[in-house]
């Protein structure tokens, strides 16, 4: 009888997310300007409600009463999970909670204007407020977890990953992108394009292939903001994107990321809805299902020659103009840049190896926030090799840490390796594998993702779901193999 009632009080602390999710949401895309301070009311007010619901847990012991031998393998595996939450909550008090979400809302409103003018000292003072109630949080939680700070707050984002076993893995790739970028750099094939797709043919175009990926519109949206996102709450999911004028593919690659997203939320598992299991696997997974969309399947070869046929048919392009060999050259070539959502899959890595140096050394090394525009200049120096020269295209140009969220950039790269594997074992075990990319038929690795992915929901941790799937626990080489074989022993 206490898992069922735990069980139904965390469906209502899902729902409340569902909630917050949906208002968040909004103040991206329609709240009006002058908003901002009721929304912080509204959000703070929903950490009362779940702080009633974890009261009832607390006061009726539930956890206690469980009797963890009566529960299926499945059960067990959701128990755990509702501990997990329910120790979060636990330790850190709802007063600290709220006054963070204040801090973050107030805090990514002045980035916005901030970020506009190109001028961090707009927000200094808000962040350094901010970071200064993340890193409270991250001591108290490392306090009771006895592990590092930095872990604590890596651990809310993702359960299967830490800092010693990032850095091992980002030194490993850290070496390995430097030593093959100049062979990369010496075959990029130079292509004279002066063309443009308009705002409406983009968002067209990317209608197009959202529906022939398997994006259910009855039960999701597309919406523009500053900063492209998949949101929402359950069976409702919100897609944002921006529009670049002079990048013709900007908002469809944009859109093909978060209908990756997408797809993975409208594949959970329904019988498990509302419930710890029932969720994402966490932040790595969610962005392998992104990265394996947008980076596996829309940028190769094959889908590059279904664009032409879609552009052709669809826009009445010409496609001798848009051919698919500069379609697939012009959104494959590798240039080093400043802006990490517009960089290439080969510097990718560097940008969030540099943003989780950063971060360690925030929370670990109490690097001094005021002074951010020299730090992240400093290091995107040693990382990237460029020198930065204002904040807008510096330290001010993802909305991550100005919300709160720090933690969440390794997760990024993470899913991009996951997604290099599930990439490989899908081409062997499917027929037609290169056919059906040409013909615009994704159906069948779409269902292999349901299958193999999406419907286990957060049954298992990374290296479990690998196995399960891959035969193995997560392999570098075939991240590595990917960059070789489309950047090295190019195609075209």
């Amino acid at each position: 009888m206490s898992y069922k009632n735990l069980k139904i009080l965390f469906e209502e602390q899902s729902l409340i997310n569902d909630i917050s999710g949906i208002l968040n949401w909004d103040m991206a895309t329609y709240m009006p300007e002058n908003s901002r301070r009721q929304r912080i009311k509204q959000i703070t007010k929903l950490y009362d409600y779940k702080k009633n619901i974890f009261n009832v847990i607390k006061k009726n012991e539930f956890f206690n009463k469980v009797n963890e031998f009566e529960l299926d393998k499945f059960d067990k595996i959701n128990f755990e999970l509702m501990k997990n939450k329910f120790d979060y909550f636990n330790s850190i008090s709802v007063d600290k909670l709220k006054k963070k979400a204040e801090l973050s809302i107030e805090c990514e409103g002045l980035w916005r204007e901030a970020k506009e003018k190109s001028n961090f000292n707009i927000v200094k003072n808000s962040f350094v407020k901010l970071v200064k109630s993340i890193k409270e949080e991250s001591e108290i939680l490392s306090q009771i977890k006895e592990k590092k700070k930095y872990d604590c707050l890596i651990f809310k984002y993702d359960r299967s990953l830490d800092s010693k076993q990032l850095f091992k893995i980002f030194n490993r790739v850290e070496k390995f992108i430097k030593k093959k970028l100049p062979l990369i750099i010496k075959n990029q094939k130079k292509i004279d394009f002066h063309y443009f797709l308009n705002e409406e043919d983009q968002f067209n175009l990317s209608k197009i292939f959202m529906k022939q990926l398997g994006f259910d519109f009855s039960r999701g949206r597309i919406d523009k903001s500053l900063h492209p996102f998949c949101g929402g709450g359950t069976q409702d999911v919100r897609i944002t994107t921006r529009f670049t004028e002079e990048d013709s593919f900007s908002c469809f690659d944009a859109l093909m990321h978060e209908t990756g997203h997408a797809l993975y939320e409208q594949g959970l598992p329904q019988k498990w809805a509302h419930q710890p299991i029932g969720s994402a696997g966490g932040m790595s997974l969610h962005e392998s299902q992104s990265l394996f969309v947008e980076m596996q399947i829309i940028k190769s070869l094959p889908v590059s020659q279904f664009i032409q046929q879609i552009l052709k048919d669809k826009l009445g392009k010409d496609p001798n103009v848009w051919s698919s060999e500069v379609i697939y050259n012009i959104r494959n070539s590798v240039t080093p840049g400043y802006i990490r959502v517009d960089s290439d899959e080969v510097h990718y890595p560097l940008h969030i190896i540099h943003r989780f140096n950063i971060e360690y050394k925030i929370i670990e090394e109490d690097a001094n926030v005021e002074h951010l525009p020299d730090l992240w200049n400093e290091e995107f120096s040693k990382t990237l090799g460029l020198d930065v020269h204002d904040d807008k295209s510096g330290c001010l140009q993802d909305i991550h840490w100005y919300g709160g969220d720090f933690g969440y950039f390794p997760t990024y790269s993470i899913g991009a390796f996951i997604a290099a594997q599930l990439a490989c074992k899908v081409r062997t075990e499917l027929i037609n594998y290169d056919l059906n990319l040409k013909e615009g038929n994704f159906k069948p690795i779409i269902m292999w993702l349901r299958e193999n992915i999406h419907n286990r929901g957060n049954f298992l941790k990374i290296d479990e779901l690998l196995e399960e799937s891959t035969d193995e626990k997560l392999n570098l080489k075939y991240f590595e193999n990917h960059i070789i074989d489309r950047y090295i022993k190019k195609e075209i």
